[in-house]
């Protein structure tokens, strides 16, 4: 979906009831869950930059969730997606479709924003998709597709046409011929797509004539020169002993969007940091930020990634969900209570562009301000970020090459 070609789905949702579940529980549960997905991610790959959409996964593992069998399995799975907070699983998918509904409704002209999720499997007479759980995901902007399957090399062809026709031809491959051959080997293919693309207006403008080459020092690698802006704001900032990293925050001009940089002191600080991380609150952490001026450099890029989550959902604790101990009854409608397919992989490609562009509003600099120091503060080693808001972790990684 992309929030300008689906106004009729805008609509939809706006209309949809909503159920009284606080907010700030599901901001959290949100945040909770997108920060020990990204810091495993990022632990599990220390050399390669990482850039995941929590929300694009969230959404559609709490629909298996809610559309499982009850017990302890689906219990498991309420736990590792932090859904505790919700009285019933139709309140926790409500309360995700709220998330969305928000974010979309607040997106503003010129933020280059597309979320793209879809379920895939192959077209077998033996089950089908409920007509249900197909109504619930297209209000969560996740599609239910039954692929004729003729072989996995066209099965391939036809998800990574669609997904790159839908992204404006922005993505590479998103799935292989190797991979969906074999998830035919271990029983039917059953399997979530996403993407996202992100290019968001600053609140304020860096000027593109103070941006600059710098050195970047990447892990193991030697400084690489890499384009930097800069520019001289008050920004919420804190320094961070227990993270021994200092935190700023740069707001977008879009869905109260803000980029939080947390930037280890020591270049080789990252690992260390993401370990810190794991056991951190994320919204904790914010409150701790404080205005100041600060004279920022912040590299400035361009970074198409692609994710296999599968190994890492597994690990934070969904691995029933890729087993036959989770019986999807609510998702599929099956002639055999054996022919419905567990879910076999999660993909995503995210590609995350940071520019100067933005809004051209003066600085509320005090009197005291204009002769006041500001801190340097340059980005140049890897760095932990996040761009969300108060409701919605939307994107968040490292980078470690630029």
């Amino acid at each position: 979906m992309t929030w300008r070609l689906l106004p009729a789905l805008l609509v939809a949702l706006a209309l949809a009831p909503s159920l009284p579940v606080d907010a700030r529980f599901s901001a959290s549960s949100n945040h909770r869950f997108g920060l020990r997905l990204i810091t495993k991610l990022g632990l599990d790959q220390q050399d390669a930059n990482v850039v995941v959409s929590p929300l694009i996964v969230q959404t559609p593992l709490g629909l298996l969730y809610a559309g499982s069998t009850p017990g302890p399995a689906r219990e498991e799975l309420r736990q590792a997606l932090e859904l505790q907070y919700a009285g019933s699983p139709a309140e926790a998918i409500q309360d995700i479709q709220n998330m969305l509904t928000h974010l979309k409704q607040s997106a503003a002209v010129g933020c280059r924003l597309r979320l793209l999720s879809d379920f895939y499997t192959q077209q077998r007479f033996t089950f089908s998709f409920r007509d249900e759980f197909e109504a619930q995901a297209s209000r969560l902007g996740v599609g239910c597709h039954r692929l004729a399957w003729e072989s996995a090399s066209k099965a391939a062809q036809d998800i990574n046409y669609e997904y790159l026709s839908r992204s404006n031809f922005s993505l590479g491959e998103l799935v292989s011929e190797s991979q969906l051959e074999s998830l035919s080997e271990h029983g039917t293919p059953f399997l979530h797509v996403s993407a996202l693309t992100f290019r968001a207006p600053w609140a304020q403008a860096f000027d593109p004539a103070e941006t600059q080459s710098i050195n970047f020092f990447a892990l193991g690698n030697r400084p690489r020169l890499v384009d930097a802006m800069f520019g001289i704001h008050r920004y919420k900032y804190a320094e961070v002993q227990a993270l021994d990293a200092q935190l700023i925050e740069v707001p977008f001009a879009t869905a109260d969007l803000r980029l939080l940089v947390i930037f280890p002191n020591r270049a080789d600080g990252l690992a260390h940091l993401e370990r810190k991380l794991a056991q951190s609150d994320l919204q904790q952490l914010r409150e701790q930020l404080e205005e100041r001026k600060v004279a920022l450099t912040l590299p400035k890029f361009r970074v198409l990634v692609h994710s296999q989550l599968t190994a890492v959902l597994k690990e934070v604790g969904l691995a029933k969900l890729f087993t036959s101990e989770i019986q999807l009854s609510e998702v599929f409608s099956s002639l055999l209570s054996s022919s419905a397919p567990p879910l076999g992989a999660v993909v995503q490609s995210s590609l995350l562009q940071i520019q100067e562009e933005g809004g051209s509003a003066g600085d509320p600099f005090s009197f005291g301000d204009l002769f006041r120091r500001a801190l340097p503060l340059v980005i140049n080693h890897p760095f932990f970020y996040a761009i969300g808001n108060d409701k919605t972790l939307l994107l968040a990684g490292h980078i470690v090459d630029i």
